[in-house]
């Protein structure tokens, strides 16, 4: 799974973890319905922010990937 930095005040990390693990799954599975959801709702998604959260940014430019099909490309 992917790693995030934890900052003071970040986003959820237990909804972040969730939602990453879906989407990997749905990305991964190679059915083009899924895939498509997926990359729709990495487009949608919003997280709470929380103490101890993930690093804000670091997690928008996963979402933007995952909404090119291409979560493992990392530009």
């Amino acid at each position: 799974m992917t790693q995030f930095t934890t900052e003071f005040h970040g986003y959820d990390r237990t909804e972040v973890d969730k939602f990453v693990q879906a989407a990997n799954d749905a990305i991964a599975s190679n059915e083009p319905g899924r895939r498509a959801r997926a990359q729709a709702d990495a487009q949608a998604v919003s997280f709470h922010v929380a103490l101890r959260g993930y690093n804000r940014r670091e997690v928008d430019h996963y979402l933007r990937r995952i909404a090119k099909g291409r979560p493992d490309d990392r530009t």
